[in-house]
């Protein structure tokens, strides 16, 4: 939903050049290794983080290769791994909650208004740091991953 991405890529290569060119490939983005491997008629592209010691929220790449009348058409769509998606989906959650919480505390209980405004500026804090965490980790691994590919078709 709202960690999901799109990319439209085009080559002058036909697709069987560009899935030849990009099936097993590795390379390293952050010093995380990344495999592009194909499964069930799907390029994808798969985070090695077995060793890893941090806590990462880590991209599943799904490569569509087709031709078209020019070369070939690649549609990259790019989703958090079901295992790193729990954490900053309770914290939107919470941002959710805290939010709500603040318009009827503004609108249905004057007498404590302050309360909604603090309530308002945490969410929008946690907000802001959730999405700045997101780019630096996440959202950078995602166009890291699709500079990779532009740079082998």
């Amino acid at each position: 939903m709202i960690f999901r991405r799109y990319y439209n890529l085009k080559s002058k290569k036909s697709a069987k050049e560009v899935t030849a060119k990009l099936l097993g490939n590795t390379f390293n983005v952050h010093n995380l290794s990344f495999e592009i491997t194909q499964r069930d008629n799907n390029i994808k592209v798969i985070p090695h983080a077995e060793k890893s010691e941090k806590i990462y929220t880590l991209p599943i790449t799904r490569l569509k290769v087709t031709d078209n009348k020019t070369g070939s058409s690649i549609k990259m769509m790019s989703k958090p791994r079901r295992i790193d998606i729990g954490g900053p989906y309770l914290l939107l959650i919470f941002i959710f909650f805290a939010i709500v919480a603040a318009f009827v505390i503004y609108f249905y209980k004057k007498d404590y208004i302050n309360s909604a405004y603090v309530l308002a500026i945490v969410a929008l804090f946690t907000f802001i740091i959730l999405w700045i965490r997101m780019e630096m980790g996440y959202f950078d691994y995602i166009r890291k991953i699709k500079k990779h590919i532009q740079s082998l078709i």
